[in-house]
């Protein structure tokens, strides 16, 4: 069985934006198309986890353009568990040119909670080996807490829809990029050079989310809170600026 995973992509007009850079949220569909595809073949899917009274919670993902990849462009899309960590589960990514030359490289944080009592769970045989996991990490050390800040008013409000969600009936985390895009709102190329988020708390269906951000020198951070002022989801953006003038 094999640890590590791999694919042809071919990205599309659609995963860039309006200034031909590769969207956030486009990143994160393929590390969760790739990663889902991996799962299900290693026996550890979605419907194999519900069978066993588990599911796959995403904590926090975090990826690096080494650089920009191009509309249309053919990639190949690789990904890989490291060795569980007691109530930690990560993945990484590795987004390459068909030379090889690495273009966007990733890792992602996960848990493991009971379907019914929705609490953290360890399960040292969760994966069909226990040792033979592919060893490399793509970004080193430890995927540090987003900071938190204060903002006096909301950038963008959006009530989360039918289509935000996904299988477990939270809105995917693919959707939250886009949310924050939408309150940052370029008016020019804000091409990244790393993204990341945490996801804290679930956002479910009809959920009022209000975006907050606030601009630095080298990104954006940015924040997503109910009407109770929980904050649901944290980002940080780092950016090259084309223009420091060209972004809100």
């Amino acid at each position: 069985m094999d640890t590590l995973w791999k694919r042809e992509y071919t990205l599309r007009g659609s995963d860039f934006d309006r200034y031909n850079c590769i969207k956030p949220a486009a990143v994160l569909d393929l590390f969760q198309d790739a990663a889902a595809q991996h799962a299900q073949e290693l026996g550890v899917g979605f419907e194999d986890m519900l069978r066993r009274g588990y599911l796959w919670v995403l904590t926090r993902v975090k990826f690096k353009i080494l650089k920009a990849p191009k509309s249309y462009q053919r990639v190949i899309a690789k990904t890989w568990p490291l060795a569980p960590n007691r109530l930690n589960y990560r993945r990484e990514y590795c987004v390459e040119d068909l030379n090889g030359e690495r273009l966007i490289i990733g890792s992602s944080e996960w848990v493991v909670i009971d379907n019914v009592k929705r609490r953290f769970l360890s399960v040292p045989d969760l994966y069909p080996f226990s040792s033979g996991f592919y060893p490399e990490v793509m970004l080193e050390g430890k995927l540090c807490k987003i900071k938190d800040f204060t903002a006096a008013e909301p950038a963008y409000t959006v009530d989360a829809g039918f289509c935000d969600l996904d299988l477990n009936g939270h809105v995917n985390n693919t959707k939250y990029a886009n949310y924050v895009l939408n309150a940052i709102h370029p008016t020019g190329p804000l091409p990244l050079k790393t993204f990341q988020i945490d996801y804290r708390k679930e956002v479910v269906l009809g959920t009022r989310l209000h975006l907050f951000y606030e601009k630095g020198e080298s990104g954006f951070l940015a924040k997503g809170q109910n009407q109770n002022g929980e904050i649901m989801f944290a980002c940080r953006l780092e950016c090259d600026f084309v223009n420091p003038g060209s972004t809100n």
